[in-house]
């Protein structure tokens, strides 16, 4: 494992262990990462094409009409939370570390998190 994995995945050991309540820190790196993602959409350094992507995905969830219904169990909401997933991680990627670092509001931890899940390098 390279060595900025291995760092971020013990930071978020550590974050485990001095956590509180589960669904509080949720919600909070939940706040976190919207208001980053609300930051990125206006930043000049993301490019136009990237937050066009994210911009079609953001619409594509709140519409009611999806290429899978929501009426169908498990299905419905997977074709959802893939659009979600690839919206924000062509957005993270696209942004790069530094952009992301400057903006971020959040914890060490919650930092580390996001850039493991969105594969987005040092």
């Amino acid at each position: 494992m390279p060595a900025d994995v291995l760092r971020r995945v013990q930071a978020m050991r550590e974050a485990e262990e001095t956590s509180g309540s589960g669904i509080s820190t949720l919600l909070l790196l939940a706040r976190d990462v919207i208001l980053l993602l609300k930051d990125l959409a206006v930043d000049p350094r993301v490019s136009r094409g990237d937050k066009l992507f994210a911009t079609a995905a953001a619409a594509y969830l709140v519409l009611p009409i999806d290429l899978v219904p929501d009426f169908i169990p498990v299905l419905g909401q997977a074709d959802d939370l893939g659009v979600a997933i690839l919206a924000v991680r062509r957005l993270l990627n696209a942004a790069g570390y530094d952009v992301i670092y400057e903006l971020w509001r959040g914890s060490d931890e919650g930092l580390a998190l996001l850039l493991t899940l969105a594969g987005v390098q040092e």
